[in-house]
């Protein structure tokens, strides 16, 4: 099996974008490796950010459990980070949408990074509530 294990993403600001990932998703950041800031999104991938102009808009999908889903969900709300449920909509009051995705329809949410790069969290697990 192929797994993707690392990626790198360029960002204006790396102390902005660490805190960013950080507060909103969870990730934790191993620190510096010139010229990268690593952040671990789970034991297999870390997102390697390089503080360079970004050259275009990147569009990131994270793969989740219901119980994280609701928790970033929760997270947007209360840091005000505008949110939408379709990839270029932001209105934070709207609910998570089915979206296609590698495994089929999930609920999904998007939102953009402080470098402009669009974040979408989706999860296949049904909702209990």
């Amino acid at each position: 099996m192929i797994t993707l294990d690392h990626t790198v993403l360029r960002v204006r600001d790396a102390r902005e974008s660490v805190r960013f990932f950080q507060e909103v998703l969870g990730f934790e950041h191993e620190g510096k490796l010139d010229p990268f800031e690593i952040m671990r999104v789970n034991e297999g991938l870390t997102l390697d950010l390089i503080e360079e102009e970004p050259t275009g808009q990147i569009h990131y999908a994270f793969c989740m459990g219901r119980q994280s889903f609701n928790e970033i969900h929760a997270r947007l709300k209360s840091l005000n980070v505008p949110f939408g449920n379709a990839p270029h909509s932001r209105g934070n009051d709207q609910l998570p949408a089915k979206w296609p995705g590698a495994q089929g329809m999930a609920d999904a949410l998007y939102f953009n990074d402080p470098s402009g790069h669009i974040l979408e969290i989706r999860t296949y697990e049904m909702d209990e509530t």
